[in-house]
């Protein structure tokens, strides 16, 4: 009877360590099975959100890139157009050279001059110039003859003499201003501020146009009159 006792308490005991051994075992599977769970959801979370920080990282290169060659356009452009500039610059500085050039040759070195010796007393030469043109005018009223050496008519026979021989209106002395027998005919004697030359010059009033050169005589001594 004993024995039979023994038995039977022996083999719940086999039973409940076998139940502890299996729940042991169920319960290491299910710890297994979360950590796995846990180790895949998180390398998925991380995995997406480094694959999209790199989308990001890559987007934000190719704009960069993107940019950088918008720049290097814009800077190419600005180039080109600067260089454009400085060609249109160099082109107008180019004109305005020529136009100061032929100024220069607007007085007695230009090659229209008519050069002749002159038998005149005191006349060393006698210059005309079939292409002499009227300086222009302010005047809108018709002409009003002055002698007045602040006035726009005697401003405007300066600029006539300062054509007619090429001597600058700031290096000419004015000896003598004068008509010529009309309000519409001057005639008057200049030289550069070293009298060097001294040059008795015509000029004639052309309506709408202003004063024109008709003929520059080269006197032989300081006659100022």
């Amino acid at each position: 009877m004993a024995n039979n006792f023994d038995n039977q308490y022996r083999s719940r005991s086999d039973q409940r360590s076998k139940r502890r051994k299996t729940n042991l075992i169920l319960n290491s599977l299910i710890v297994i099975v979360v950590v796995l769970i846990i180790v895949v959801a998180s390398t998925i979370f991380y995995g997406g959100r480094n694959d999209e920080k790199n989308a990001s990282a890559a987007k934000n290169k190719v704009s960069q890139h993107t940019k950088n060659n918008d720049k290097s356009t814009v800077t190419n452009n600005d180039n080109q157009d600067n260089t454009v500039t400085d060609e249109s610059t160099t082109d107008d500085n180019k004109e305005s050279n020529e136009e100061a050039d032929d100024e220069s040759q607007q007085g007695l070195e230009s090659k229209d001059i008519v050069a002749e010796d002159s038998n005149v007393p005191n006349v060393k030469k006698s210059y005309t110039n079939p292409n002499w043109k009227s300086v222009g005018t302010e005047q809108t009223n018709g002409h009003q003859y002055s002698s007045d050496s602040n006035s726009i008519d005697w401003k405007e026979k300066e600029k006539a003499l300062s054509y007619a021989t090429g001597i600058p209106v700031d290096n000419m002395t004015i000896w003598y201003l004068s008509r010529n027998g009309s309000d519409n005919e001057v005639v008057g004697t200049i030289t550069p501020k070293d009298q060097s030359k001294v040059y008795r010059v015509y000029l004639s009033w052309v309506d709408g146009q202003g004063w024109k050169p008709t003929k520059v005589l080269e006197l032989k001594e300081n006659d100022m009159r």
